[in-house]
């Protein structure tokens, strides 16, 4: 009997080891390593180099544009790849936890590198007399935010998710880390943030790549806004929400003090018109921000970086453009978001309601000519379209893969806290940010957007469906405005301790569901809270024993 209980017991433990792809390489954890503060710099890159996987920002895109209006599978895909099967899963909402786009393993990776520098790097001090306080706080500053973004990400796609500080470092460690109710991780998230966020550089500091491509201040101020918008919409809390605003503001700030410290002349040799936000003008902004040239932007807050080091963003190739295939990627753009309709009938969930708006030939192949399906430009161009131009993916040059993937930028923070100024009772103030973003699209510098105060809620919907759309955004944007409309959810419970669960809003599943030819088909199978996260993957499972899946997903 005795045997036969080790054996059961050697069994569960091999089943509950450590997934060797979160695991550091084998260098860091040689006995002759952290002795200097170079050390400690090269396992922050390999921190921010789990982020930079193909695997992850292939997540990014199917987490958010792909379960949201934004995007549906490309007919014309090619058929022989892995994720065909994956995607259409996804698509008709019959999710299982076999599903390859269920995986966590490289968030959890850079996690566990940030615990590992966390755990180390003070040490190094010690020993090395050139790593000082204020690096070792630079460095604080780096692994905290990283790992807190992850967190923030894994919270909103799981919900209920392990919360680890300490570093695994042997595939023989126990994994068996049970999950921990989001409102505990996300106020420990806004604790570390707001600890670190004056240890980190300002904007500018470095002089080259690692402005945009590490977490300053600003991306941390970015980083807490968004938490505080996402829990301001869960809690109904009008002191998170001016929260979010407040950081909103000191980034706002600190981009137009950046700016102002050069001197910026017209063309006329004159000195530039003081502005509130700096963002590039309408026939700037594509080469800025997206193009092969541009990126690192001025308006742009933090990348992750593939350009600069020379690398293939090779997930935006695959899902978005295929060069070597004159075909698309794996997705396209659903009818919702490759036409223009000025249409005012609230059924009509085009985004673009104008075809002065330059975003739309920007940002899809074939815009606004009635076809079906839209090729994603946005990432894809090498150079902007041209004002008022429509580009045909066929004949247009494809891609440079070397573009990198943008976490925040300036128009995203104007819009965050325009949403939260409507939840504070200000539409009249965040109506101007919003027309300012907007205006900065159309070439006459007009904006199109009118004020109603009955829907000014939609407006910044809309605004930032058509400013960021395609870039990981638009689903957790839809949950935020379900949670405003959504009763007695338990955040601080973990989904498997709920009796019941809060049913999901109309005007939701209105937005989420205009990609369909029948959206009261699919109704159905979004009927409560628990159905806007994915399932855990089975992997994780059996390597993690103390994980529950989510009640959706038992059957």
């Amino acid at each position: 009997m005795k045997k036969i209980l080790s054996i059961i017991l050697a069994s569960v433990a091999l089943s509950s080891c450590v997934d060797t792809v979160i695991l550091p390489e084998n260098k860091i954890l040689d006995e002759d390593y952290w002795q200097k503060e170079s050390e400690v710099e090269a396992v922050v890159a390999q921190a921010y180099n789990q982020l930079r996987d193909a695997s992850v920002i292939r997540s990014m895109i199917v987490w958010s544009d792909f379960r949201s209006d934004e995007l549906t599978t490309a007919s014309d895909a090619l058929p022989t790849e892995a994720y065909t099967n994956a995607l259409n899963e996804i698509l008709s909402w019959n999710i299982k936890q076999t599903n390859t786009f269920t995986k966590w393993e490289r968030f959890y990776s850079c996690i566990n590198y940030c615990n590992l520098v966390i755990n180390k790097a003070a040490a190094v001090m010690e020993l090395d007399p050139d790593y000082t306080i204020g690096s070792y706080q630079t460095t604080m500053a780096q692994v905290k935010a990283l790992r807190a973004y992850c967190y923030f990400y894994l919270v909103r796609v799981f919900r209920d998710i392990p919360f680890v500080t300490e570093a695994y470092l042997n595939a023989s460690d126990e994994m068996n880390t049970p999950q921990t109710a989001p409102a505990a991780i996300l106020a420990q998230c806004i604790a570390d943030l707001e600890e670190v966020e004056s240890y980190a550089p300002k904007n500018n500091a470095y002089g080259n790549a690692k402005d945009r491509g590490y977490f300053n201040q600003d991306a941390i101020d970015a980083l807490l806004a968004d938490i505080y918008l996402w829990r301001g919409s869960i809690n109904h809390d009008a002191n998170d929400y001016q929260k979010c605003v407040d950081y909103c503001d000191r980034i706002i700030a600190a981009k137009k003090a950046s700016h102002s410290s050069y001197v910026h002349e017209s063309i006329s040799g004159e000195e530039e018109e003081e502005k509130d936000y700096y963002l590039s003008d309408v026939k700037d902004f594509y080469n800025d921000l997206f193009g092969t040239n541009g990126q690192n932007a001025e308006e742009s807050i933090i990348e992750l970086q593939y350009k600069n080091d020379n690398l293939d963003n090779s997930a935006v190739y695959v899902m978005y453009g295929h060069r070597a295939s004159n075909k698309g990627g794996y997705m396209k753009t659903t009818t919702c978001y490759g036409d223009v309709s000025t249409s005012s009938d609230p059924t009509n969930r085009n985004v673009f309601k104008a075809n002065t708006d330059q975003r739309i030939y920007e940002y899809c192949f074939d815009a606004n000519d009635g076809i079906d399906e839209h090729a994603v430009r946005k990432f894809v161009g090498e150079e902007t379209a041209g004002e008022g131009t429509a580009k045909d993916f066929e004949v247009s040059s494809k891609q440079s893969s070397k573009r990198n993937w943008i976490l925040y930028r300036l128009t995203d923070v104007m819009l965050m806290k325009a949403e939260a100024l409507v939840q504070l009772g200000k539409p009249d103030d965040a109506f101007k940010l919003a027309q300012f973003v907007n205006a900065r699209a159309v070439p006459s510098g007009v904006s199109y957007l009118r004020y109603d105060v009955n829907t000014i809620e939609e407006v910044i919907l809309l605004e930032r469906a058509r400013e960021l759309c395609f870039e990981g955004k638009r689903w957790y944007d839809l949950m935020r405005y379900n949670f405003r409309r959504m009763n007695g959810i338990q955040y601080d419970k973990l989904l498997s301790e709920q009796s019941s669960f809060p049913s999901n809003s109309e005007d939701f599943l209105g937005w989420v569901l205009a990609k369909y030819n029948d959206p009261s088909a699919m109704k159905a199978k979004l009927p409560d809270e628990r159905y806007l996260y994915m399932p855990m993957n089975e992997d994780e499972l059996k390597v993690n024993t103390s994980l529950i899946q989510n009640s959706a997903y038992n059957k």
